[in-house]
This record gives C-alpha cells, structure tokens and sequence, in this order.
C-alpha cells in the first residue's frame, strides 16, 4: 500500500506500507488457477507477494513497479520473476492474465500529485475518486476471461457515489466469489483503512452466483489468527469465534450501495423521504469561534443576543431523547463588513477577532466573508418547519444501539454538521423514531448502508432511500406508545419490548 504526497527525495515513491506476510498468504491461499498460470503483482514493492507466490509454487510470475529502488531491489531478490519498472496505470501490456494479486494505492485523487491525478482520471473519468479505484478497473481490464483479481483496498467504494464507475466496471465484467470483510483490525501501521479483501472473477455471461462473505467480528487480533481462521471459515463454510460466515447474493446493480453485511428485504414499504425530510447539519467551519457558554452570552447586547442559536450535535444524541444542546453565535451573512460587525456587534467581533488570522483560512463560498459560517445547509427549510418535532442522530457514529434522539417542537434547534436531520410530515414522529432505534432497522441499514470499519455512517442520500414499513394502526400507536413511554422514563429496558413488536409485525407483513 502507497499512502501519503510525494517527497522531494524520491518523486516516485509515495510512501510505502508493506502488506504483512500472513495476509498475503491468505491473499494467495485464494487462487483457484493452476500453478502454471500468468500472475500478475500489480505493485511489488519489496516482493512479499512475489515471495508468497514462490513459496506456494507458482512459476510464471510477473510484477510491475513503479520505484526504481524497490524494483531493483526485488530484481535482485526475485530471479524467476518477470518485472518491470513503469507505472501500472499507463503500462500498456502485451497480454492479459489469469490472476492479478495485490495491495494498490489508497490515495484521495485531490492529495495525488498533478502528473498521477491526470493518469487516474483517464481512467476513472471523475476527479472525485481514490487510486486505487483506478487500480481495480485497469486490472478488470488485464485479466483474461475467467480470470481472477485478489486485491485488498479499502471497504469505501462498496458505496462512495464517486465510485460508482468502479461498482459499474464490476458487475459489467463478472462478479465477487469471496469478500473477507476485516473490519477495523490494524494492519498497516500508522494507517487505518478498514480493508476488505475480494476475490472477482471476470465473466461477463455469468449467471446469478452468491457471494461467500467472512466478516471480523473483533478487531483485536493480529495477521497470524486472521490467515488461520478465515482459512477455517471459509473451508468449513461456518463461523468460528474470529469470522461470522453467510452467503449473499452477488451485486447486480452498481447505482445501489453495497454491503458486506447479510442482505435485507423489506415488503410493502415506503422511502424515508416520501414521508420526511432528510438533511445535513449546518457547518461553521471553525466551531470553536461560534461555540458560546451563558456566562458569554450574559454580557452580549440585545442585538448579538439575536445572534445565538441552539444546535444539537451528535454528543447531545443519547438514543431517543436529547441531552442538551449547544450555542452558537449564527452570524448573519446580510453582515457584509467589519465596520457593521464591530460597531453593531462589538462583543461578537471581539470574540471572532481573535480566531481571524485561522478563520481566513477556511474554505468559504464567494462573497463570504471571514467572520460568517461555512455552510448553512438547509436553514431556510429548517426556519420554516422551526416548529415541528426533529429526530437527529450522529453523522458516523460507534455505538452498539442506534441513537436516533427526538427534539420536540417547543425546542428551537437547528442541526450542527456532525448530526443528520429528519423532520417527519407524513408519518407519526414517535413511531418512525421507535422504529430508527430498532434491532432490526440497525441490521436493515447495514444490509443497505454505508460503514466504516465498526462505525455506521449515516448519510443524506443513503437515509432518504431507507424503507419504513408499511405498519398498520394498531402498530403504529404501539409502536408510539413504547417510544413516548422510553423518552418519559429513559428505560431503555423498554427496547427489547420494542423489538418484539416491530419483529412480529414484520413477520406479519411477511405473510
């Protein structure tokens, strides 16, 4: 794995990460080709591939690298081998492969030097992808047919929007045999990617197949248990205390998210944004200027006292109910000079003042200037259903029970940006956050949703196209009626009868 700008010492060496030696075992332990195929390491670096290819006895190997330091040092090292020192992005080969293995770039397109970003984007065509996106398309592309691509990369392009072009490449041109999802176990050190290893077979005329999926289901293991056990799981076809084993059916459809998780169908539903409105949080861009305490706000005029707002941020979610809020000073953008600010607002200016020098530095919008906020996402939508109840929940959130945390109407707020809104109108605001809170909604949205490692992420796009269950009244009101009684007691014992409810009236619906 290459990580990291480039140096002056070395313009071809981003920075190295080397894969350990035991995933690169189990990496290899996932070929099904003879040992007398082409193989292709897309990526040498000092050869642990190579060497793992060696030692399990295949003979016709090839690695590419682009280093000139690392290619010859596994030219020394790796005799048998073919190598070639070029890029692996504009090589041009004279042939296709049966197998291509490794561990490519993981590098935001934005923080890739401006000779690379140019060679990524002729391949992905956006400029919103990572590297390694660029890797997994070109490697479709050099494998002959039926041949196989082992790679491990980070998990985000199962539902980034931006790679959709590399999801599409995918279900165009084959499909996955194997996802070994490693959650947020360290491999690298010094990085976190949250990497899965996938298994694609190019097959273009391939019918529907299941995937076989292993799933970490702790992080604190090491290389040496993680090549066992996966071994163990996927040979015997059950889970073991390391990896939970299921299958699932292949992706079809590259438009749609895809999860490692089991798969979810819900009947007779409806989408979260046929019944509420979904939105992002507003953004200060410098939250420490605008955060206020009332000891502060006590020696502000009438007019800054205008200024300050309530907000809800995602450490003010406790599932259900809100525990509190913060203030901040909300500048209004019809402010358009430091005269006005100071003269009209003299507490408020001295109080920005101070941060201005770092505030100048943030991305901001035309026409904005250094002491207004970043982005206002949806305020004008947020100030006309001021008075409706809001469910807000964390961003990307760790906890092991879903925090979906009401606001009602009486308490004005609006969302910071680590939270996500949703204010429901044609659905009862305590059923639908009794539902959001529910065992089975949580499984539901990793079945559909979007993960980091063993966070969840909830997202605007992803939240909208959730589905709600078409319950009936009488569900609806018992539903409601746990809810309001969770929020007045904070029991949150009452989840499990919850559950219950929303479990059998699913089976019902089943049926």
């Amino acid at each position: 794995m290459l990580k990291k700008k480039l140096t002056n010492q070395d313009e071809s060496l981003v920075s190295f990460i080397e894969t350990p030696p035991e995933i690169s075992q189990l990496m290899v332990y996932l070929i099904s080709k003879p040992k007398n195929v082409g193989i292709l390491d897309s990526g040498c670096g000092r050869g642990i591939y190579l060497n793992t290819l060696i030692l399990s006895g295949f003979k016709n190997i090839e690695g590419i690298e682009l280093n000139k330091n690392l290619f010859n040092f596994c030219k020394s090292s790796f005799k048998d081998a073919t190598l070639y020192n070029h890029d692996y992005l504009e090589w041009e080969s004279s042939k296709k492969y049966d197998v291509i293995i490794g561990n490519p770039p993981y590098l935001h397109y934005s923080s890739l030097p401006a000779e690379t970003q140019k060679k990524v984007f002729n391949i992905t065509k956006t400029g919103e992808s990572d590297i390694y996106y660029a890797f997994i398309i070109k490697s479709i592309e050099l494998l002959k047919a039926n041949g196989e691509l082992i790679y491990i990369v980070p998990y985000q392009f199962f539902y980034n929007t931006h790679a959709e072009i590399v999801r599409k490449k995918i279900v165009e041109n084959g499909y996955f045999e194997i996802i070994i999802d490693l959650d947020e176990v360290r491999l690298f050190k010094g990085e976190n990617p949250e990497p899965i290893i996938f298994k694609f077979i190019k097959n273009v005329n391939n019918v529907p197949k299941k995937i076989k999926v292993i799933r970490l289901k702790k992080r604190n293991t090491n290389p040496g248990e993680i090549l066992q056990k996966s071994i163990n799981a996927l040979n015997e076809q059950k889970e073991n205390e390391l990896f939970y084993y299921y299958t699932k059916q292949e992706f079809r459809n590259y438009k749609e998210i895809w999860s490692s998780y089991p798969q979810i169908i819900l009947p007779k539903s409806v989408k979260l944004c046929d019944v509420a409105f979904v939105g992002v949080g507003l953004v200060s861009g410098f939250d420490k200027a605008f955060r206020v305490t009332d000891n502060e706000i006590k020696h502000f005029n009438k007019n800054e006292r205008n200024l300050i707002h309530k907000f809800i941020k995602a450490i003010n979610c406790e599932g259900f109910r809100i525990s509190g809020y913060e203030k901040y000073i909300l500048m209004d953008e019809k402010i358009k000079d430091e005269s006005n600010l100071s003269r009209n607002y003299p507490n408020v200016f001295a109080r920005l003042l101070e941060y201005k020098d770092l505030m100048i530095n943030r991305y901001l919008p035309n026409r904005k200037r250094w002491f207004h906020w970043q982005a206002k996402r949806n305020k004008k939508l947020l100030d006309k259903y001021m008075d409706h109840p809001k469910i807000f929940v964390p961003a990307l959130d760790r906890s092991k029970l879903n925090r979906f945390s009401i606001s009602e109407s009486e308490l004005k707020v609006y969302p910071s940006g680590d939270v996500l809104v949703i204010i429901p109108f044609n659905i009862n605001p305590f059923c639908l956050l009794g539902y959001l809170n529910s065992a089975f909604f949580r499984n539901y949205y990793l079945s559909h949703g979007a993960k980091r490692g063993n966070r969840i992420v909830y997202n605007q796009r992803i939240m909208s196209n959730m589905k709600i269950p078409a319950f009936n009244n009488k569900v609806i009101k018992d539903i409601a009626k746990i809810t309001k009684e969770i929020l007045i007691t904070n029991d949150h014992s009452k989840r499990k009868t919850l559950n219950n409810v929303i479990n059998t009236a699913l089976e019902q619906i089943k049926l």
